[in-house]
């Protein structure tokens, strides 16, 4: 069972997403995502990106961007195993 098993859906997803006509960065960000809390779970995040770069170049002109970052969870008991 992972979280990609559609028998299986999370029980939480936040998804975020953000479209630019032009996007530049300084510097290169720092991005990072955890999952903190107590009790067994099983999460994840999937990020889909047009016309940026992974990692991004500082300086470069990107156009007509999109992003879309999906972070889910689902929270998991003895009998998951």
């Amino acid at each position: 069972m992972t979280l990609d098993d559609d028998d299986w859906p999370p029980d939480v997803a936040i998804i975020a997403s953000a479209a630019a006509q032009e996007l530049c960065f300084r510097v290169q960000p720092e991005v990072r995502t955890r999952f903190p809390g107590t009790g067994k779970r099983e999460s994840g995040q999937t990020t889909t990106r047009t016309d940026v770069d992974s990692p991004v170049q500082p300086g470069e002109l990107y156009r007509h961007v999109f992003v879309e970052t999906t972070i889910s969870s689902r929270l998991l008991d003895e009998s998951d195993h």
